[in-house]
């Protein structure tokens, strides 16, 4: 695994190793074409940038072929990356699945995200059964953790966290009139949020969408291209889009907007507003990196159970992978378990002949191979690699 995050880099530089859609389409194919790469899988949210390979390359320079590929000068942003391999990675991917290193601790998108990462790598055909395997059982784990924590439980998000601040700081939003620029998971969380305040919400639509367009029950809305029109009425404007483009810039605000005070909050990487917009007198900008919750003593004592299911998530695909070499022979088994079994019904079906004994035999033998198969993988399941291959290697002996 290579990549960055919030504990690592400022939104300034996070947004440099972001990806659109078509960019990581791209770099997942260019790294799958490398010999000896079996799978890919990139995640790109605002907190973070992660790519997940499964390689038999050991001494390849993914931190400079990452900043390569971003037009970046490794002697310069390099600091800024992290690698982790074997079971570090493994460990990694199933924190951050369950949302323990996330910026907002806990937060539920970052489950979505993985989920939509695997799905995007499989779809361009880049994730093999390795990566699979490792994020569904990471999804799984993540799951289990947000069931039985409390931390986990709570529906948390950036959006969330930046109105909490915001009315510590003395904001009131019952009443007032919100515009949320962006109507993706983000977007309507944030409009989702801001209506349970008590807000009067606008949020914005692309003309291009067909269909119907979903937005919160509640929430009016406008499209895209008329926002500016909308702003100089609102009192809080929040923009979270999955653009490479920016949102809002000084040069049109200071066309259309009076001196009334105003609050942005950014929740995009990359930034979805300039960052001259607050120097503007009237406005006070926020970006998503203001919003840090605190870790009461509570949470950090449902962190250590949560570390605990982690490692035993861990554990239990580790398990899986370290035998994967011997799939083949535990099919092997099956098959000759099988043909065993089918072999000692022959004689008893040919006394009893009747017109379904030709057609008994072969589902008989595909059941068997099945029952066999199930009782060996729990035993995979529970024994550690060592005891499973001396389990294999009995069992061929026995059937050769």
């Amino acid at each position: 695994m290579i990549g960055t995050d919030h504990s690592l880099a400022g939104v300034e530089i996070r947004e440099k190793f972001s990806f659109t859609g078509r960019q990581a389409e791209a770099l997942m194919e260019e790294w799958k074409a490398r010999e000896g790469v079996y799978g890919i899988a990139l995640l790109s949210t605002c907190n973070r940038m992660e790519i997940y390979i499964n390689t038999e390359e050991e001494k390849v320079d993914y931190c400079g072929l990452l900043c390569e590929n971003r037009g970046l000068q490794k002697g310069e942003y390099g600091a800024y990356l992290r690698e982790r391999s074997g079971r570090d990675a493994v460990r990694h991917l199933f924190g951050m699945t369950a949302g323990l290193y996330s910026l907002i601790l806990g937060e539920d998108q970052i489950l979505t995200q993985v989920k939509e990462a695997l799905s995007f790598a499989r779809e361009k055909y880049a994730a093999d059964k390795v990566l699979e395997v490792l994020f569904r059982q990471a999804v799984t784990t993540a799951k289990e953790i947000k069931t039985k924590i409390h931390p986990v439980r709570r529906n948390l998000s950036a959006a969330g966290e930046a109105v909490k601040k915001l009315k510590r700081q003395g904001e009131v939003f019952a009443g007032r009139k919100c515009l949320v620029i962006g109507n993706g998971v983000m977007g309507r969380l944030t409009a989702q949020t801001l209506l349970e305040e008590g807000a009067e919400v606008t949020v914005t639509v692309r003309q291009y969408h067909r269909g119907i367009v979903d937005i919160p029950a509640g929430a009016a809305r406008i499209d895209y291209g008329e926002r500016y029109k909308i702003l100089p009425e609102c009192d809080y404007v929040f923009s979270a889009t999955a653009s490479p483009n920016l949102t809002l810039t000084r040069e049109r605000l200071e066309m259309c907007m009076g001196n009334r005070k105003q609050i942005f909050v950014d929740l995009a990487v990359p930034r979805d507003i300039e960052e001259a917009v607050g120097e503007l007198s009237f406005v006070t900008l926020y970006d998503v990196d203001d919003f840090v919750p605190d870790i009461s003593p509570e949470m950090k004592r449902d962190l250590e159970e949560a570390d605990r299911l982690i490692e035993e998530g861990v554990e239990a695909f580790w398990s899986r992978y370290e035998c994967r070499e011997l799939i083949p022979a535990v099919k092997g088994i099956c098959d000759l378990a099988a043909a065993d079994l089918c072999g000692r019904l022959e004689k008893p079906f040919r006394k009893r002949e009747t017109v379904h004994s030709a057609e008994l035999l072969p589902v008989v033998e595909e059941s068997a191979g099945k029952v066999v198969a199930r009782l060996l993988y729990a035993l995979r399941d529970e024994l550690d690699a060592e005891h499973f291959r001396e389990c294999v290697e009995i069992l061929e002996r026995r059937f050769r």
